[in-house]
């Protein structure tokens, strides 16, 4: 059969159901017509037709009895419906004859490019009967659902210096800050809503980018999306803006039109994704994947797991043909990232953050491709779902492996963090079996478990007097989701820094003090993994040796590298990071393991009047491995817990203190 294309089209198509609160029932986009109102009465063909933006549609209560003998979707921009159209692929992206729909809610998506507003009509087309079924037609004046900025974000006389380029509604329960900033020390400042012409201590908390309520952070002209949780939508609300409740001050915000003024897209947020692959198979109580072998040259594979929002989620073949092994393991790392789906290719050479191209990399950073296309994704009732596809054998060799559809293949999975540099960093959770790609179409998957509240751990400090103070820096396990990335509002590789034994501490050194860091953060440069130069940076990511040229340019070293052979913090008896209450509890599952002979590097710093107030201690080769250096010209008051003259490796500090984030 010979169909003419008037642009690429890509389709992911969704069935939904189920749907909590009157906003979102009421709402699915734009109404472009209903089916049965031009349709032939011998097909049963009905259901309204919404755009949800300018490249998906939404058919509500589809219905098709399924008895004409080649019926598809077809779309066009001629007068009426005709041969000269497009060929829609069916709900599982193939060009298949449509099956038979019983009232069922279905979610067509155009690729990038392709354009509602260029269409004239959406039909059910018979191409044996070179006749239209029922469709429905596109008006000339017709303006698809798209974002709706509501303007800058900020005051003449800036609180807190909070203010935002624009802000942006992405759907009905997202909303976009641009280049947000914030100093971030409100004492109790969320993101906000109400209703009235006043912003004021009778609206309520929102969650953050992270997905929770929490008391936010500082922001420095980061892009910021928040979705809105539960059942609230935009339209129940007159305002969204940063509000400290201790204060009951207003930090700044931007009004909401009424709905009538809204032309903006419904979200999908509250709507159960149902799996059309012919295989689905749960890796974990919250991660699963689908696949459907196409024509025996490519897969498609979706991932969907009850994740984060920017949690990765990856899956791939094992580093070796017997076991799980994660080790030379050909993986693709997929995640949502704001409102764009993302996969990239990645081989795992090491058990290290990807520097040099070694370590965890993507394919691209060891000289191979991107060999993931097609990549999509949605966020429904807080189970994010991605999709790509890739053939079996890509032809790359330096990345890739071949998958076959023949016996049983090992497999490995894993779910972790994206980091500021759009990396994948060191898994939280993994694992591996053995599957059959090949196999009849079986369906093994149930329900997605919940996630665990992730109660995150208050930072530690260490405070200098004004004597020489030596301070002793290792490696260790980082805590995770808890630990390091609680702590500092971003997310690590999985191992930190410890400095006298202390948890990422926020360090205060007094300006004008000689102070002296005994290193041991691994001297051997062929062994990626366990690399570890110490260094003093305006940079809170760190990472000097694996920035390209460009980024460098700001980058500010105050004092090292310097090595000392490795000594590193590691797990007892398993990762405890979930159970532990505290960063000095969690401290006690860990042991040193040193290497022998132990070597320290010294490096000696003196901060005096040209050092900023706030720079960062930090590892040469790998990012995000340190915390903050307060440097200050009065240091706080004497009972916050105080550095001591290192006796050796370690001393214990008796009379430390944990306080909460400042």
């Amino acid at each position: 059969m010979a169909c003419t294309s008037l642009f690429t089209l890509e389709f992911i198509v969704l069935l939904i159901s189920g749907v909590k609160g009157q906003e979102a029932v009421n709402y699915f986009g734009k109404e472009i017509g209903d089916f049965g109102q031009q349709s032939t009465p011998s097909y049963n063909i009905q259901g309204t037709v919404y755009a949800i933006n300018d490249n998906k549609l939404w058919l509500r209560g589809f219905t098709y009895n399924g008895n004409a003998p080649d019926a598809y979707f077809w779309a066009g921009t001629s007068t009426s419906p005709d041969g000269t159209g497009s060929l829609i692929p069916d709900e599982i992206g193939r060009t298949a004859t449509l099956r038979a729909y019983d009232n069922e809610n279905v979610i067509i998506s155009l690729a990038p490019g392709g354009d509602i507003s260029e269409l004239k009509w959406i039909a059910v087309w018979s191409q044996n009967q070179s006749m239209s079924l029922a469709h429905v037609n596109i008006a000339t004046s017709f303006v698809p659902p798209t974002t709706h900025s509501l303007g800058h974000l900020g005051f003449d006389n800036l609180v807190h210096g909070t203010e935002a380029d624009s802000v942006e509604i992405i759907d009905t329960q997202t909303v976009k800050f641009y280049n947000l900033k914030y100093d971030g020390r409100g004492p109790a400042a969320y993101f906000w809503v109400g209703t009235g012409s006043d912003v004021s201590s009778s609206g309520s908390r929102i969650p953050d980018e992270t997905g929770r309520i929490k008391v936010l952070r500082k922001y420095t002209g980061e892009d910021i999306t928040v979705h809105f949780d539960g059942d609230r939508t935009v339209f129940s609300y007159d305002y969204i803006g940063l509000w400290c409740e201790q204060a009951r001050q207003n930090f700044g915000h931007v009004e909401i039109p009424n709905r009538n003024q809204l032309n903006v897209p419904p979200s999908l947020e509250n709507f159960e994704l149902v799996n059309e692959y012919d295989n689905c198979e749960e890796l974990d109580e919250r991660l699963q994947v689908s696949w459907t072998v196409k024509d025996d040259d490519v897969i498609d594979i979706q991932l969907r797991g009850r994740v984060n929002v920017n949690d990765y989620m990856a899956f791939g073949l094992s580093g070796s043909t017997t076991s799980t092994l994660m080790r030379g393991a050909d993986v693709t790392v997929a995640w949502f990232d704001g409102n764009i789906g993302r996969a990239q290719d990645y081989k795992l050479t090491e058990y290290a953050q990807c520097s040099g191209g070694s370590g965890a990399c993507p394919d691209t950073e060891v000289g191979a491709v991107n060999d993931v296309n097609d990549a999509s994704a949605v966020l429904l009732n807080g189970v994010t779902s991605i999709a790509f596809s890739r053939k079996l054998d890509t032809g790359d060799s330096v990345g890739d492996k071949v998958i076959s559809t023949t016996g049983s293949t090992q497999i490995v999975w894993s779910i972790g963090q994206i980091n500021a540099d759009r990396l994948a960093v060191r898994h939280i959770e993994r694992g591996g079996m053995s599957l059959s790609f090949g196999r009849s179409p079986l369906q093994s998957c149930s329900s997605l478990g919940d996630l665990d509240e992730v109660n995150g751990w208050k930072e530690l400090r260490l405070i200098g007097d004004e004597d020489n103070m030596e301070l002793t820096a290792v490696i260790g396990q980082s805590g995770g989701e808890r630990g390091y990335t609680s702590i500092t509002d971003n997310v690590g590789w999985g191992i930190s820094w410890y400095i006298n034994d202390m948890l990422i501490p926020r360090i205060y050194l007094k300006r004008n003090v000689n102070y002296t860091f005994n290193v041991l953060g691994g001297n051997d440069a062929s062994q990626s993994a366990s690399y570890h130069p110490f260094y003093i940076t305006n940079d809170k990511g760190g990472g000097y040796a694996s920035l390209t040229d460009m980024e460098k340019v700001n980058h500010v070293i105050y004092a090292g590298p310097v090595n000392g052979t490795l000594c590193e913090l590691n797990d007892k008896n398993g990762d405890k990071s979930t159970t532990s209450t505290s960063a000095e509890a969690y401290r006690k599952t860990l042991e040193m393991q040193c290497v022998s002979p132990k070597e320290e590097a010294t490096l000696t710093w003196t901060p005096d009047a040209s050092t900023p107030d706030i720079v960062y201690y930090q590892c040469y080769t790998h990012r995000f491995l340190g915390w903050q250096i307060n440097v200050v010209d009065e240091l706080p008051p004497s009972s916050s817990t105080t550095l001591l003259p290192a006796a050796g490796l370690f001393y214990i500090l008796s009379f430390c203190i944990i306080i909460g984030l400042f």
